[in-house]
């Protein structure tokens, strides 16, 4: 999963141990690829993919926002230069545009949302901004997806099995067939989703 640093000079380990060396300092704002916590001697760690791709580790007090993706509800929503109605309009943002959320900051008692654009463009408009998210590929959700299927897979060759059993030359159950077919696609799009998926 993608996220956001929001503390400043954030220390990246090479490793989780109690001596290990620090690689590199993160500023607020930087971007990263991260996983699952992790705990070893007692203190906590959150493993990070560094721009150069290597792994690395950051404490879990670390304060992250993790990044969503989405799209606008809303037709003609300005995108500010900063947290403010009155700071210079960047764009015009329609209805369905395609944005990454960053962030959402609180400025005299309005909140924004900080965003990015197909584009690469940033900006931030107002919080109160109607969005559709979608839905974040891990790899968690694809191992459930893996489960949920096979277990849709089994029940269906139970069905076929003892209809075929129960009434010999009767055919085969169309509800068996149904869970074979949904338990089938449920489970090679889990597959799909955690080889996909970083973390």
């Amino acid at each position: 999963m993608k996220a956001r640093i929001l503390d400043s000079n954030v220390k990246v380990y090479s490793s989780m141990e109690e001596h290990a060396l620090s690689i590199a300092t993160l500023q607020e704002g930087s971007e990263i690829e991260f996983g699952g916590t992790k705990r070893k001697a007692g203190k906590q760690w959150v493993p990070i993919t560094l721009s150069t791709g290597q792994q690395a580790f950051i404490p879990a007090e670390t304060r992250i926002y993790i990044i969503r993706e989405g799209s606008l509800m809303q037709n003609g929503v300005e995108m500010h230069a900063e947290p403010s109605a009155g700071s210079l309009i960047k764009q015009q943002l329609m209805r369905n545009s395609k944005l990454s959320i960053l962030q959402v900051v609180k400025e005299q008692g309005q909140d924004w949302v900080r965003v990015r654009d197909t584009s690469g463009n940033e900006g931030f408009i107002p919080g109160d901004t109607r969005f559709r998210l979608s839905v974040q590929k891990t790899k968690a959700m694809g191992r459930k997806n893996m489960i949920s299927g096979g277990m849709w897979l089994i029940a269906g060759l139970i069905m076929l099995f003892s209809e075929s059993s129960a009434a010999s030359g009767s055919g085969f159950s169309l509800l068996g067939y149904g869970a074979l077919i949904f338990g089938g696609v449920m489970l090679v799009s889990g597959i799909v989703q955690f080889v996909t998926a970083p973390a």
